[in-house]
């Protein structure tokens, strides 16, 4: 029997991450936020993005900080994607600056996480639900009950299974006791932890992986645009890290005896939520695989904080056609996204509407209780 877990947005949000909605209103809070040590870069990334949206975009001043991510990164993947340059901008210099648009995106949420008032209890809870479960395969490496997936980039989640597994005894003999694994091939950023390790490697190794398949990546991925490595870091405390700091594949650089070269320096990883999500990375492809065989194996699929947004219609195909027949679908969502509370057309927007619509046919319970109180029915034993 297994469960898999389908976290959204409302599942990070119920712990201080901002919305999609905020994201742009918070890059431009950024500008307060840095009075010292990174204020130059910031302040240039910024003036990167607003330039962007007057010329090329001609969206006026009153209007940036209500732009949508959508119609920000469209245009500019569509012309990654087709080798084209868009208005004054080429091939090259849309690359260098959705990179830049990617670390303000990763610096916005950082911050409004770290301004919120909001408790992680929830989040916590989860990730220790989440690890006393994935570790039933230190008895029985069949026993494969359990997996995340997540449409989310934060690293609210990866970061507490994380230190909650590096607070665990390591067994004598081992170097770690589990990972998380994300699901596809990683090396670690900092070239002698040797905690950040496959999912493979440590089950090969006697010990447990705790499954995160991250289906737009994540802000603690760098990948190499040579090897298409993904290196991944944690961090208990961050000063900027690898947002500030260039980092290169240091595979690439013993290989091809290329240290330093642009050629191999790493760059973000994240999927915008659009229409046009270029999904074709190699690793990208790796874990939506990974997504449908765990949703193919899934007796139970349990959606936490997940609206089943029209854009999402990729993984929307994949869960049409990798869920079973017979897997119980239960929902959780928060009560003004209950249908029955309106009379008129605006039922047809809200999330219980499309989940009971998208699923009619199925074993379906959703729940309006919200993420915090859903997650405390999770028995600790």
């Amino acid at each position: 029997m297994k469960t898999v877990y389908v976290l959204g947005a409302g599942f990070s949000m119920d712990a201080g991450a901002p919305s999609q909605g905020d994201l742009i209103k918070e890059i431009f809070e950024l500008k307060k936020v840095y009075t010292r040590s990174h204020k130059a870069t910031v302040i240039n990334w910024i003036s990167t993005l607003e330039t962007f949206l007057q010329k090329a975009l001609l969206v006026s001043k009153t209007e940036m900080q209500w732009y949508t991510l959508e119609d920000i990164y469209t245009p500019i993947d569509k012309s990654i994607k087709e080798g084209s340059s868009f208005r004054g901008y080429s091939f090259d210099e849309l690359i260098e600056i959705r990179d830049k648009f990617n670390k303000l995106i990763i610096l916005a949420v950082r911050n409004a996480i770290k301004k919120s008032a909001k408790s992680d209890a929830s989040v916590v809870h989860f990730s220790r639900y989440f690890i006393q479960e994935s570790r039933k395969r230190l008895k029985d490496e069949k026993n494969d009950s359990i997996s995340v997936i997540t449409t989310n980039w934060d690293i609210l989640l990866d970061n507490i299974t994380n230190n909650l597994i590096q607070e665990e005894t390591v067994p004598k003999g081992h170097k770690f006791s589990g990972v998380v694994d994300y699901c596809c091939y990683i090396s670690s950023l900092s070239e002698r932890d040797e905690r950040i390790k496959p999912g493979l490697y440590a089950l090969g190794k006697g010990r447990y992986n705790s499954k995160i398949l991250k289906l737009h990546g994540s802000l603690n991925w760098l990948q190499c645009p040579k090897c298409q490595r993904l290196y991944v870091k944690y961090y208990k405390t961050w000063s900027g890290g690898y947002v500030f700091d260039k980092k290169y594949c240091r595979h690439c650089a013993r290989n091809f005896d290329s240290a330093n070269s642009e050629s191999n320096k790493l760059r973000t990883n994240l999927t915008m939520p659009t229409f046009l999500k270029n999904l074709d990375n190699v690793q990208n492809k790796l874990i939506w695989q990974n997504a449908g065989i765990e949703l193919s194996e899934a007796s139970k699929v349990v959606f936490i904080g997940y609206s089943l947004p029209q854009a999402d219609f990729e993984f929307k195909q994949l869960l049409s056609r990798m869920i079973r027949s017979n897997a119980k679908i239960e929902v959780v969502l928060i009560e003004k996204d209950n249908p029955n509370l309106f009379d008129n057309d605006n039922k047809y927007q809200t999330a219980g509407y499309r989940f009971s619509n998208f699923f009619s046919g199925r074993d379906l319970t959703i729940k309006y209780c919200g993420v915090s109180e859903y997650v405390k029915t999770l028995e600790l034993k």
